[in-house]
């Protein structure tokens, strides 16, 4: 059986609505995603994944590829 985890990442650059898109689709197409919240005003999305699918550095990596510097919150 699968395991939620809940991550926030803090997400640098996001300034506009099509930011927000474009982050909750990065972070949508990775497996093990089930859900993407992203919060303009402070650069924080949080992310219900499965952590044995889709890992920090995977969600990094997403975001890194559509040009976000992006590090879990309180790293």
């Amino acid at each position: 059986m699968s395991n939620t985890k809940e991550t926030i990442l803090s997400v640098d650059g996001m300034s506009c609505s099509a930011c927000v898109r474009h982050v909750e689709a990065a972070l949508g197409k990775l497996d093990g995603v089930r859900a993407v919240e992203v919060k303009l005003d402070d650069g924080k999305v949080r992310v219900e994944h499965d952590p044995s699918r889709a890992t920090i550095d995977d969600m990094i990596q997403a975001l890194d590829a559509e040009g976000y510097e992006s590090r879990a919150a309180g790293a």
